[in-house]
């Protein structure tokens, strides 16, 4: 089972690998468990990207891979981003505004919708229209 998983989180990272470099970015892959699975820049926007994946409407994040991200984007100069794919729809979570009591982040598709930006949003080629229910 955890091979699928691998399979399945390693072949979402390669598919944001290649969109954005289809729009300009360099973008450098980090394969294995360092907390940044994709470092994407362009013209001075530079992005750390932990990527997850899940056909749930939850999913939880260690505080500890969020931890990882902040203090990896901090030294390295980069806007962290949690890119997670839920429901087939790719969203970029600012882990900034995330809150956790305890060791994990629940990330709920509706919660979070709001507050993600899309991959064209992300990158400056628009802005996605939220509402709130």
């Amino acid at each position: 089972m955890k091979g699928y998983k691998y399979k399945k989180g390693s072949n979402f990272e390669r598919e944001l690998k290649k969109m954005f470099e289809n729009k300009g970015f360099a973008v450098v892959r980090s394969a294995g468990s360092h907390g940044i699975d994709l470092i994407v820049g362009k013209k001075g926007n530079i992005y750390a990207l932990e990527c997850k994946i899940t056909s749930k409407e939850k999913f939880y994040i260690s505080k500890e891979d969020v931890d990882k991200l902040i203090n990896f984007s901090e030294i390295f100069g980069a806007q962290p981003y949690i890119a997670l794919k839920m429901n087939g729809k790719i969203l970029f979570i600012n882990p900034y505004l995330l809150t956790t009591s305890k060791k994990n982040y629940l990330l709920d598709y509706y919660k979070i919708c709001p507050i993600a930006k899309d991959f064209k949003e992300l990158i400056g080629e628009g802005k996605q229209m939220k509402f709130t229910i």
